[in-house]
């Protein structure tokens, strides 16, 4: 593949990512909404965590009624402003099957920021205490793009804490990407700065936000365009508070550490005993030929534990083949 296109791609996908310890305590406060979810807060090293709840709730509301369903814990990708609003459909979809767990890191959607540095030792590291906090002892992990670098990684330092993976379009270790990638880097921290710049211009965040309420388009701030699915204005509300905080200086970190954190996974393969589900984009596959084989080379095939399908759709497939993520995905957990 040329290294000119691959450029072309990763740009395409980077620019969509861009438009869209100790003392642990649980919160005292956590606000439900109709449709079956729980949206609260945990305290991980002395700042506030944003966790959402999908499934069937106890009568107060604030914890999974069947504690012995498999937990499915999700996990974002780079820079979306809100993970808790992209994931939404596809974690409603997957609730009557899974208790959903969908875990907005430091940075992202309502969550605080952080000055703790970016590597993938300290963001699984919050995770794992995230995950203490709320009393999931296993859990199955679903990542998405950069997120999969850090799960990855996630299996191998918390091996107890992960019975199954799923891996929809996760970010790979190529050599043939790396120019590319380095190049977006740049873009992306480029484009943060600058809308950090932005809202610096406002006199202050609600200002902002009051801002991209009005003319969500002018500022790139129309949710996510899933095929089937109507957000709620409940919904529209966390986006816009969610997306005038982001592109913040602990995602700016994060980019800057993207390329040591990819290189944390080179050569690096997924445990043989763990069942995997890789999920990847049609549009991709034919885009980069190597995006499907630096999947495969995470695998291990002959295991009889891991499988790799293409889903048609692009990077965030689940935007216009939801059905067929979720009948993949469902598949896949009967055989386990």
């Amino acid at each position: 593949m040329k290294s000119s296109v691959l450029k072309r791609i990763v740009c395409m996908a980077i620019t969509a990512l861009i438009l869209i310890n100790s003392n642990l305590t649980l919160p005292v406060q956590a606000d439900t909404n109709e449709s079956s979810s729980a949206s609260k807060f945990v305290t991980v090293g002395n700042k506030e965590m944003h966790i959402v709840l999908y499934g069937d709730l106890d009568q107060n509301g604030v914890a999974f009624a069947d504690q012995s369903k498999e937990t499915l814990v999700m996990l974002p990708a780079l820079a979306v402003p809100s993970p808790n609003i992209y994931f939404k459909p596809l974690a409603e979809e997957l609730d009557t099957e899974y208790n959903v767990v969908i875990i907005e890191p430091f940075g992202y959607g309502l969550s605080d920021m952080t000055e703790t540095a970016r590597t993938v030792e300290n963001i699984n590291s919050e995770v794992y205490d995230a995950l203490e906090v709320l009393g999931i002892d296993t859990c199955t992990l679903l990542v998405h793009s950069i997120s999969g670098v850090y799960g990855l990684n996630f299996v191998y330092a918390y091996p107890e804490k992960v019975n199954a993976f799923i891996a929809i379009d996760n970010t790979v270790y190529d050599e043939e990407l790396s120019e590319a990638l380095e190049m977006e880097q740049e873009y992306m921290l480029q484009a943060a700065e600058e809308f950090d710049q932005l809202r610096n211009t406002f006199d202050s965040i609600e200002e902002f936000e009051a801002a991209i309420a009005s003319d969500p388009q002018k500022y790139g701030a129309e949710l996510p365009d899933v095929i089937g699915y109507t957000y709620s204005e409940e919904d529209r509300e966390e986006y816009y508070e969610a997306y005038a905080n982001s592109s913040n200086q602990t995602i700016q970190n994060e980019i800057l550490n993207m390329d040591e954190n990819l290189e944390s996974i080179k050569e690096v393969r997924f445990p043989n005993v763990l069942p995997v589900l890789t999920l990847i984009s049609s549009e991709n596959v034919q885009a980069m030929p190597a995006w499907e084989t630096a999947h495969q080379d995470q695998l291990d095939f002959n295991s009889g534990n891991h499988e790799l399908h293409i889903i048609v759709g692009n990077h965030y497939v689940w935007y216009t083949n939801i059905n067929g993520v979720v009948q993949s995905i469902l598949e896949w957990k009967n055989k386990y």
